[in-house]
């Protein structure tokens, strides 16, 4: 998939640094009351800024707003317009709040979709420099400008410096301006104003650090860049006032979390209820326990016979990565998978075989177990379709028209929602789905996704499942190298 190549690179180029002990993920349909709890602590925000806002996009007429930020010790509370939106750095949580309800999403989506936008911008500009067509993109200042962060030590990362005079200090990019500020003399920002500003406010980064180094909210900061051919974009803040207020946490008890609703649409009609009972342990009688998917499959195999519950081999995998058949403990399980390849039966061995062609690229080999397994009984299982799923991500033209004229099901949303309704326990499922709309740029989506996975009651597979612990451990990585994003210590 394109998102495991650009995951790849990634976690290349992005070197361990401290980072702040702010959760990764987090129940993403907790109630109002359950966050509050997790907090502990809800200390008001006694600092706002306001600001007039001009935006002017590739040369078009200006946009003029206001925005007012009302920063706690760990948390801000944002208004521009119609907008209402809480920055909880200590659950790591962003927040859309309306009258009576709110959605959330991870506090690492937006950060995540610029760090990938950035390294899409440097394959451009490669792409172009090799065609010799360099001056049709904008450069690394310009990226770095918009996206307001820079990948260390990346090879084509913007070269700045400062220039002050008369109190106003500029910023210089490749040898020309690009942005610059004014220092405020008002009172000192809390921490939560600047990771506040690093999102809300996008600049270039040696801009924000600059400016953050004063401890205090910029009088006037403005940015600048190219858009590819398009005219400049320019931003701009001026300080209205910096004032004193006390504003409790926003996120009141009685409003009701939306943001299921959002997985109706996401997954299938039905997810979001799915997704909130697995959460809680009440689908399907409880979660498994390796003990209990051993019980459950030793019970189809003398209903149903061995085929079909090899079926479900590959969830057992996923889900129960302390796994292990050399000794008894898992009895059905292990006969299971000593005798797959031995079953008439194509299709559970199919499950293995698409997987295995889809990790090594090896679409015809994908393709061709498919199609034996269309002569089994169990040819629409949910586990074989969640399998083919992610091998239709890597079709070419040739291959997919091959598929369709094998009459292989191709629809890949539909075969990966079908696992997660029958099988929501299975963390991999939902970590499939998010993966295909992350290599979409859709990271709402995708993290969304990826919490369900995480606050599943699956702890092994948690701590344990290899696709799991190498999410975790990317996102690590990628939050430690971009401190500006978050808080420097989470009480």
């Amino acid at each position: 998939m394109l998102l495991r190549a650009a995951l790849i690179a990634i976690a290349l180029w992005i070197p361990a640094t401290p980072s702040a002990a702010q959760p990764l993920f987090g129940n993403p349909f907790a109630d109002a009351a359950a966050y509050r709890a997790e907090r502990a602590e809800l200390s008001e925000a006694r600092y706002r800024v306001r600001y007039e806002v001009t935006r002017v996009e590739r040369g078009g007429a200006p946009q003029i707003s206001e925005l007012i930020i009302d920063a706690a010790s760990d948390w801000a509370l944002v208004r521009e317009g119609e907008r209402l939106t809480l920055h909880d750095f200590r659950l790591n949580r962003v927040f859309t709040l309306t009258d009576d309800s709110f959605t959330t999403m991870n506090g690492l989506a937006f950060l995540t979709f610029r760090v990938m936008e950035r390294q899409n911008r440097s394959y451009l500009q490669r792409v172009l420099a090799a065609a010799g067509a360099q001056g049709e993109l904008s450069d690394a200042c310009d990226a770095e400008s918009e996206l307001g962060l820079a990948i260390p030590g990346a090879a084509d990362a913007g070269v700045t410096d400062f220039r002050e005079q008369r109190g106003a200090i500029t910023l210089r990019c490749a040898a020309r301006d690009i942005g610059g500020f004014t220092p405020g003399d008002g009172a000192a920002a809390p921490a939560a104003f600047w990771a506040t500003m690093h999102a809300e406010m996008l600049t270039h980064p040696a801009l924000h650090r600059r400016v953050r180094e004063t401890g205090r909210a910029p009088a006037l900061m403005e940015v600048s860049y190219r858009g590819g051919t398009g005219g400049l974009s320019q931003r701009r803040w001026r300080l209205i006032a910096v004032e004193s207020v006390s504003v409790p946490y926003p996120l009141d008890a009685a409003l009701a979390n939306a943001t299921a609703a959002t997985l109706d649409e996401i997954v299938a009609p039905g997810a979001g209820q799915i997704a909130l009972d697995a959460i809680a342990g009440r689908f399907d009688g409880g979660a498994p326990t390796l003990q209990s998917w051993d019980q459950r499959l030793g019970e189809i195999a003398r209903r149903d016979g061995d085929a079909a519950a090899s079926m479900l081999l590959l969830p057992a995998v996923n889900m129960f990565p302390e796994l292990n058949c050399s000794g008894a403990a898992s009895p059905n399980i292990c006969r299971l998978m000593r005798g797959l390849r031995g079953l008439s039966d194509p299709a559970p061995w199919a499950v293995i075989e698409i997987g295995m062609g889809e990790q090594e690229r090896n679409i015809p080999a994908a393709i061709a177990a498919m199609q034996r397994a269309q002569e089994s009984p169990h040819r629409d299982h949910p586990a074989l379709g969640a399998a083919f799923a992610l091998a239709v991500l890597r079709f070419d033209d040739a291959a997919v028209q091959q598929a369709r004229t094998a009459n292989l099901p191709m629809d890949v949303q539909a075969m990966q929602a079908r696992a997660i309704a029958a099988f929501p326990y299975n963390p991999a499922y939902w970590t499939d789905l998010s993966d295909t709309y992350a290599a979409q740029y859709d990271l709402f989506k995708a993290f969304t996704l990826m919490d369900v996975a995480f606050a599943l009651p699956m702890p092994s597979a948690a701590r344990d499942n290899g696709v799991l612990r190498g999410k975790r451990d990317l996102y690590t990585r990628i939050r430690r190298d971009f401190p500006d994003a978050s808080l420097p210590v989470t009480p």
